[in-house]
């Protein structure tokens, strides 16, 4: 063994801008559409329906479509916001 301190590689540098990795940002829909999902689930239940199924189905049914959509929406903007690659990939 030798006495040397072991080679510390530094981050490489090359990419620039593209070095550091890319995480979305934090956000709530995909928990609002695990929720409107149960929910719609729930209206099918057999306790449920004869009372107020239909209604809890279409509920969750509204949220579920509509947090697709912002789900949608926000992904679509953030990749508009990545920037473009030099090199084409």
């Amino acid at each position: 063994m030798s006495d040397e301190a072991p080679h510390i590689h530094e981050a490489d540098t090359t990419h620039g801008e593209h070095a550091e990795i890319h995480l979305p940002p934090n956000s709530f829909v995909p928990i609002c559409v695990a929720l409107s999902l149960c929910l719609t689930f729930v209206g099918f239940v057999d306790q449920v329906r004869g009372a107020v199924g239909p209604l809890i189905w279409g509920i969750g049914l509204l949220g579920l479509i509509a947090s697709c959509v912002v789900w949608f929406l926000a992904a679509r903007s953030e990749f508009r916001e990545l920037p473009e690659s030099a090199e084409g990939h």
